[in-house]
């Protein structure tokens, strides 16, 4: 930020205010503030944003794209590994002239990788975490053609045993992952240099060496390679991420009304109606203006006649038994959860039961 003309300038805190944000922690920094955290918390400091070149083919001279499938017609599940293994020796019999390249991605945990497997080397890299599966075997097909072009050898085979990569590359309307506009771009210049490269999909752990020792260079812990990530990872990681936190400060809430009845941040329907969605949520709160209105009028507590305990929402529910009646009629048993009866699908007696003991206008 020490650029005078960086478009973010006016959005960065001055050093005093730093100062005193620091000092007194309790107060909410700005939100470009808390936004430069949670990019510094989720390594997203330094990331790059992959370009997308739209304009690379002219739509009068569109890069074609074709592939085959020497395994159509056999299911997966009820397809056993041998044969799989017997079909992939027919079609390396059937373009022997061809080298064969295997290529891989893999996402696990904490972990984004590549891996291509051809002339007897492995090559193994490490992505940004960010970054999807998707984009991870894209890249190692865009990997596998660069070493290709600086190949002697004309005649190559790519396998991959990602049809949603080479569904991308096919269809013209797939073509918006930066690393497909790349990749095409590629295949025109090895086109003009006389490459003779084809495309076949294969399917994975079924025993086929070169597709399993892709997999595993995927899957290892390799050199790291600063690739950029494309806008719509970045998008999806970003949210996941925010999400997680989210939860996970949630998940400390335990002392919280809601938590016992909503424990995660997943999103639930509101009810068409929005007086009966208000009730709804003042009974998940526990807040409601007969449980509550002393505090605003400096009045004592509302308290049960009968068991002779401040009246609360859980009270009125679940744990009165003056209800237990109207429960049984209406809910059709008097032992309930808060969860039966206002989660996240609520009980579709619950606003007559609520009617028939008073309490539903004093919500």
């Amino acid at each position: 930020m020490s650029v005078p003309s960086h478009p973010l300038k006016p959005f960065s805190l001055a050093i005093g205010l730093t100062r005193l944000y620091e000092a007194r922690s309790f107060n909410i920094k700005p939100f470009s503030e808390r936004a430069k955290a949670v990019l510094n918390d989720a390594h997203l400091n330094n990331i790059n944003i992959q370009e997308n070149n739209i304009l690379a083919f002219p739509p009068w001279d569109i890069q074609i794209f074709n592939y085959s499938n020497p395994f159509s017609g056999y299911d997966r599940t009820g397809t056993a590994s041998i044969i799989y293994q017997k079909l992939f020796s027919c079609h390396r019999s059937k373009y022997s002239k061809y080298i064969p390249v295997y290529t891989d991605g893999s996402k696990t945990v904490g972990h984004v990788g590549c891996g291509v497997v051809f002339n007897n080397t492995i090559l193994s890299f490490s992505l940004h975490n960010s970054m999807s599966v998707f984009s991870a075997e894209l890249t190692a097909i865009l990997i596998a053609l660069q070493h290709i072009l600086v190949s002697n050898h004309r005649h190559f085979c790519v396998y991959t045993d990602s049809m949603s990569a080479l569904e991308s590359l096919h269809f013209l309307a797939e073509r918006r992952h930066p690393t497909v506009i790349e990749i095409l771009i590629l295949l025109r210049k090895l086109e003009r240099k006389d490459f003779d490269i084809i495309f076949s999909w294969v399917p994975g752990h079924v025993g086929i060496f070169g597709n399993e020792q892709a997999d595993t260079a995927a899957r290892s812990m390799s050199d790291h390679m600063q690739r950029p990530v494309c806008y719509q990872d970045l998008k999806t990681f970003t949210q996941n991420y925010i999400h997680r936190v989210c939860q996970e400060t949630w998940d400390q809430q335990i002392l919280n009304k809601l938590h016992s009845i909503h424990a995660s941040t997943s999103y639930w329907a509101a009810l068409p109606v929005r007086r009966h969605d208000v009730r709804l949520t003042r009974l998940r709160i526990g807040h409601t203006r007969f449980t509550h209105r002393h505090l605003l009028l400096g009045e004592n507590a509302p308290e049960c006649p009968s068991c002779k305990v401040p009246y609360s929402v859980y009270h009125v529910l679940i744990d009165c038994p003056v209800f237990n009646h109207h429960r049984i009629t209406f809910l059709h048993t008097s032992v309930l959860t808060l969860s039966d009866l206002v989660g996240e699908t609520p009980h579709q007696n619950l606003f007559a039961f609520l009617l028939k003991i008073g309490f539903l206008h004093l919500i």
